[in-house]
């Protein structure tokens, strides 16, 4: 073995990657494609043996990152801004609705008010709660 010393191997193992990146993409991409079938069974089997060890390292990393968290569901909201960190600090310092005004409690829930008919630029409006979300006119 060429390197017999640990650290040298994974900085070589490095520095490999990063000089073959798309190559190692193409090979990573075509070794799925032929072994996609045993390789979603081997992730559903893991899944099912170890629910209980994923469902608390998920809620441990929620709990650590909840930034990271709530700004994956916005994307996936289809919302868009420029500085997620930011917006996200903002969110969480509010605790009136930008609308209404009234406080937010457990059946008044903050919300992220969005324009939906903009697809290439910031389209959050409003941090209001639920009840204004609903009812906002564009």
């Amino acid at each position: 073995m060429p390197h017999k010393d640990k650290e040298e191997r994974k900085a070589y193992n490095k520095e490999y990657e990063a000089k073959n990146k798309e190559k190692r993409k193409a090979q990573r991409k075509e070794h799925y494609q032929k072994n996609k079938e045993r390789i979603r069974a081997e992730q559903k089997e893991y899944r099912a043996k170890n629910k209980e060890m994923i469902a608390l390292r998920t809620k441990k990393d929620r709990a650590n990152n909840p930034d990271k968290f709530r700004i994956k569901k916005w994307k996936d909201q289809g919302i868009i801004d420029g500085d997620f960190p930011l917006l996200h600090k903002v969110f969480m310092k509010e605790t009136n609705c930008w609308i209404c005004g009234v406080k937010y409690s457990k059946t008044r829930i903050k919300c992220l008010e969005h324009d939906h008919s903009i697809k290439d630029e910031p389209n959050v409006r409003y941090i209001c709660c639920n009840v204004c979300n609903v009812h906002v006119v564009c």
